[in-house]
């Protein structure tokens, strides 16, 4: 069956002088990997199209089973107008790209999250200011997605266990926050990117909420390593 289906790019990486294999995660049939031939002759533009976290609109024959599929078609779906452009954006979008490229697996279909990603980018393409904290809140929410989202039912807030996710009165875990970082991972449960026009965390705050994020990551998704381009996203806003 041919499938034509809006898709966001994961990964795009070069594999051998000529190709471009890609993950895609796409609406009708969630995460796809491709593989495109001659990719960087005069003739074949399509290279240009998957920059981290593009959208686009790709038709392939869904009764290839294996793991590298081929490309019919491809177009750009929805164009940027800042995340490419903007040197910071663009260091957010590489890193939140390394972030999916490790979590997300081939599976069937998951509209919900598909949802959450485009209206999270497009959200984060339009704010001209206060986007600094975006790759903070998109990571805390995906959580949902993935399982682990923090249990707030809990009254007891001396302290947030990580590897159980609830908040608690009591040292119930090696890996807790509180006092200080407790403050800021409060605060952050209660920021909607979508509504605010200003940045809610300094930069030295926004390191201490992101390395409690990763572990909180590591704590929950097995294998899961720091990203590489963390360093990138670091060095940027500083």
């Amino acid at each position: 069956m041919i499938v034509q289906t809006p898709a966001i790019v994961i990964s795009s990486l070069k594999y051998g002088d000529k190709s471009i294999i890609l993950k895609l995660f796409t609406r009708e049939e969630g995460l796809k990997a491709f593989i495109i031939k001659n990719a960087f002759s005069s003739k074949n533009r399509q290279s240009s199209f998957f920059l981290p976290l593009s959208f686009v609109e790709v038709i392939y024959d869904s009764k290839n089973k294996k793991q590298l599929n081929y490309l019919k078609e491809a177009r750009p779906l929805i164009h940027y107008k800042s995340i490419h452009s903007n040197p910071y954006k663009k260091a957010i979008a590489l890193f939140l790209s390394e972030i999916l490229n490790t979590l997300l697996s081939e599976e069937e279909k998951d509209l919900f999250l598909y949802d959450f990603l485009e209206n999270s980018f497009l959200g984060f393409d339009e704010k001209q200011t206060g986007f600094a904290d975006f790759h903070l809140w998109f990571m805390l929410n995906l959580t949902r997605f993935l399982g682990f989202y923090p249990n707030r039912s809990y009254a007891e807030k001396g302290y947030f266990d990580l590897e159980n996710g609830i908040f608690t009165n009591e040292i119930s875990s090696v890996s807790i926050i509180e006092k200080s970082d407790l403050e800021l991972f409060e605060k952050l449960l209660e920021f909607d990117f979508n509504q605010s026009e200003n940045n809610l965390f300094n930069r030295e705050q926004r390191n201490v909420l992101l390395k409690i994020i990763i572990r909180y990551y590591k704590l929950h998704i097995a294998g899961f390593r720091q990203p590489k381009s963390l360093e990138v996203l670091t060095q940027v806003f500083e």
